[in-house]
């Protein structure tokens, strides 16, 4: 098994995340939040967009962050996933993974994601979390979109789309945001880090 520690080396340095800052409460990834209407004077809508290049080809990545998480995420970072399991196959599915105690997650906490678009062809994936994570303590919905775009014969660029509404009557905070885009991008390089020292794997 390979060490994720290199690529989340960052994720503690600031010491630990209080429940709804937890770097790996949900994935996308995030650099910059564009607030787009305010619906009401409790509810907030938005959307942040990132790119991150990866070393891996894009068949590779989808295999494992898109088609396999629920086997590898446990497998990579043991510490913040405890297990995870995938219940249906394709479009509805539902993922949920199961927080362990590195996470700063109550125990028994989780986050449920279901699968909404799954188009191989394109390598773009969508899911809306529905239950767990930030959903009720931070958001009131969260709908998150990716697509590995081919740069070579062995690396990809991720574009990431985060939509949300949250609670309480404000945006997030850039000090909400960080943790967030920090421990997303750790997962993501967790992955590129054993597809690389496992050059058979998901090839």
């Amino acid at each position: 098994m390979i060490d994720p520690a290199p690529y989340l080396q960052d994720l503690h340095k600031d010491g630990p995340f209080p429940l709804h800052l937890h770097p790996l409460v949900v994935r996308p990834l995030l650099v910059t939040c564009f607030p787009l209407c305010i619906l009401s004077n409790k509810m907030v809508s938005g959307s942040c967009t990132d790119e991150v290049t990866l070393n891996v080809s894009a068949p590779r990545l989808w295999k494992g962050a898109v088609c396999e998480p629920h086997i590898l995420y446990p497998k990579l970072l043991p510490d913040f996933f405890s297990k995870a399991e995938r219940i249906g196959e394709g479009v509805g599915a539902v993922n949920v993974f199961y927080f362990a105690p590195a996470s700063n997650m109550p125990l028994g906490s989780f986050n449920k994601n279901k699968i909404v678009v799954l188009d191989e062809t394109t390598y773009t994936f969508k899911n809306t979390a529905t239950e767990g994570g930030l959903i009720g303590v931070l958001l009131k919905s969260l709908d998150y979109e990716s697509v590995f775009v081919p740069s070579g014969a062995d690396s990809c660029i991720a574009k990431i789309k985060m939509e949300y509404e949250t609670l309480g009557g404000k945006d997030l905070s850039e000090e909400e945001v960080k943790p967030i885009r920090d421990g997303s991008i750790g997962v993501l390089k967790a992955v590129e880090g054993y597809l690389l020292a496992n050059p058979d794997v998901y090839a």
